[in-house]
């Protein structure tokens, strides 16, 4: 089979995100003015060249996670999955370097008093006073037991491992992935611009 020419793959990328587009518009979950919106910025992403086209299934990759993230369910995410990607002989240490991060901490427990009744408000305090010590190591495990968490679960054993909320996963693979919270960041102020333009 012949290798399709670069104004083939345009016109096809070009064919795909239009129908894609269509059918969001279709069954009503995007406005006729966004669909024309869409169209127009995908005219204008093939002229100035700005389509990435080289690699397909990274563009199909970063397309299927960040769809995952704006309309997720409420069924947990593995995060040591994600962490595989990054480190496969040990996730656990990629997911405990972001527990490490005081901004971490800080989001996890806004995520927890938005959707936590039983949320522990005053180990949370204790919490971010304990994590300043260099020789504390703050795990998934920890983490819940200490604050009541219900935003991450962790399973030890063979077949166990974290997870959490899409909301929470989200934020640990923007962490990890530079082009991911990229494409998260162009998505959401994209948006922004439907709704305002």
């Amino acid at each position: 089979m012949e290798r399709a020419s670069q104004s083939e793959l345009l016109w096809a990328y070009a064919i795909t995100r239009d129908e894609y587009a269509k059918r969001l518009s279709e069954k009503s979950l995007l406005k006729a003015e966004d669909l024309e919106f869409i169209r127009d910025r995908i005219f204008e992403l093939i002229n100035c060249g700005e389509v990435n086209i080289h690699d397909p299934k990274e563009e199909q990759r970063l397309q299927a996670v960040v769809e995952k993230y704006l309309y997720p369910t409420d069924d947990y995410i593995s995060l040591t999955d994600i962490a595989k990607r990054f480190d496969s002989e040990n996730p656990s240490y990629v997911i405990q370097s972001w527990l490490r991060s005081r901004n971490t901490i800080a989001f996890l427990g806004q995520w927890e008093r938005e959707n936590n009744p039983g949320f522990d408000k005053q180990a949370f305090q204790q919490l971010l006073v304990d994590v300043r010590s260099p020789s504390y190591t703050l795990t998934p495990v920890r983490w819940i037991e200490r604050v009541n968490a219900v935003g991450i679960i962790s399973k030890r054993g063979k077949k166990g491992g974290t997870a959490s909320h899409p909301f929470i996963a989200c934020d640990f693979e923007m962490w990890n992935d530079i082009s991911f919270r990229y494409e998260i960041l162009k998505k959401v102020v994209s948006s922004q611009r439907i709704k305002l333009g």
